[in-house]
């Protein structure tokens, strides 16, 4: 009686180990081709092997960026693998672009750049308010407002102010923007493997659970026999 508890026991468990590894696999499957899917929409290519080693070369990319995209080189970005790969390598050019702004990388921040603006648009305004005595606090602001934006402009301060906000905005905004989609794309791929894994150890310790249970209890009737026969 015992040992048929416990044998009933075994299939039980034996049986739910499958169903849930088998959810498990499904939800790994399902997340990669989500991830797929996602990525594909973007139609982002990783660098040719050419460009990695050029950018290598030029000092855009550290030689970690350039082995981490290597093995994906000239291949659309469809996996979380790729996404971490092409991240590093946003990642370094925003680095790039801070130090050619003669900032440092490490403390250059979304917040930082906009103290660093602001400081340069006062610094203009008391130079056009200076040249302007009798503008008005609103034209003095339209006047620094528009040399800011001016591309051909020759004062420098102005100059300054608008290649901290092109850096600000269009590199590290949008960079980190793009660089948390594909990180998150990473994430969720990673964990979409691990279930994957998971699930097919537990389908495989289920079967040989469940089948370890009608073993056992059909040896144990082969050996019962033996026993009447003799």
């Amino acid at each position: 009686m015992e040992s048929h508890v416990y044998r009933t026991l075994t299939r039980i468990v034996g049986v739910v180990l499958i169903l849930v590894g088998g959810a498990a696999i499904f939800g790994g499957r399902f997340t990669a081709n989500f991830i797929d899917s996602q990525l594909s929409d973007q139609a982002i290519t990783v660098p040719t092997s050419e460009v990695i080693t050029g950018q290598l070369s030029a000092g855009a990319i550290t030689e970690e960026t350039a082995d981490a995209l290597t093995p994906y080189a000239g291949q659309p970005l469809t996996t979380g693998a790729q996404a971490k790969a092409y991240s590093m390598m946003i990642q370094d050019h925003m680095a790039n672009a801070v130090k050619k702004a003669g900032l440092d990388p490490q403390t250059a921040t979304f917040a930082t750049l906009g103290e660093l603006i602001e400081e340069q648009e006062e610094a203009l305004t008391k130079e056009i308010a200076a040249a302007n005595p009798n503008a008005s606090e609103k034209e003095v602001a339209a006047l620094v407002k528009a040399e800011i934006a001016d591309p051909t402009t020759d004062n420098t301060i102005a100059a300054k102010a608008a290649e901290l906000t092109e850096l600000r905005y269009n590199v590290l905004l949008n960079g980190n923007n793009l660089r948390g989609l594909l990180l998150s794309a990473y994430g969720w791929g990673l964990l979409g493997t691990i279930a994957n894994a998971a699930g097919i150890a537990l389908v495989v310790i289920g079967v040989l659970m469940t089948g370890a249970s009608f073993l056992i209890r059909n040896g144990k009737k082969n050996v019962s026999s033996m026993t009447a026969a003799d």
